[in-house]
């Protein structure tokens, strides 16, 4: 946790930064028996998320009534628990939903040799956005200061994919760098 104080005529600010982890999410890919072994084009379609994710009511809960605002610094990803001998690349399609319904894509990507990434990978960076979509990110920020939770919901798709086995479960998850922005008077 990092923490950076300046002074104003309403008082001290600081800023409060801290990295979280979310839980994994444990992702199944399938392939039919009789392709066991073989490489295949893709693979059917799977649906998880994370379920709810609500950072300021585990993190930030000490300074709740002196909160100001939120940042998203960085979101990274890390994929881990792949079997040996299996390979694929991974479409995802990335979307936030938050309480009381709303969804907003966040992102499409493709992760190429998702059975080589044994790191973890930088997937919003705040300087460099890049593709990510800034209203998510947006509603991200508010839910935290809001104290409402959001759920990353997930698309995938395994492609050029060999399988040893008729399925792979692997696990996928969320890091976020954020920084909170705190008046205290």
């Amino acid at each position: 946790m990092g923490s950076l104080f300046s002074c104003g005529e309403a008082g001290i600010q600081s800023d409060i930064s801290q990295i979280v982890d979310v839980d994994p999410i444990s992702v199944t890919i399938n392939v039919p028996p009789l392709l066991v072994g073989q490489r295949i084009d893709e693979t059917p379609s799977t649906s998880v998320n994370t379920g709810d994710i609500n950072i300021t009511s585990e993190e930030f809960d000490e300074y709740s009534d002196e909160l100001q605002r939120f940042t998203i610094n960085q979101i990274y990803y890390s994929l881990s628990g792949i079997d040996a001998g299996n390979e694929t690349d991974l479409d995802v399609d990335m979307s936030i939903v938050f309480a009381g319904g709303s969804r907003i894509p966040l992102l499409s990507t493709v992760i190429v040799n998702a059975h080589a990434q044994s790191a973890q990978v930088l997937l919003f960076d705040k300087a460099a956005p890049g593709t990510v979509n800034q209203t998510a990110i947006a509603g991200i920020e508010s839910a935290l200061l809001n104290g409402t939770s959001f759920v990353i919901e997930m698309e995938l798709v395994g492609r050029d994919v060999l399988l040893n086995s008729s399925s792979d479960t692997f696990q996928f998850q969320f890091k976020f760098d954020v920084t909170a922005r705190v008046q205290l008077d």
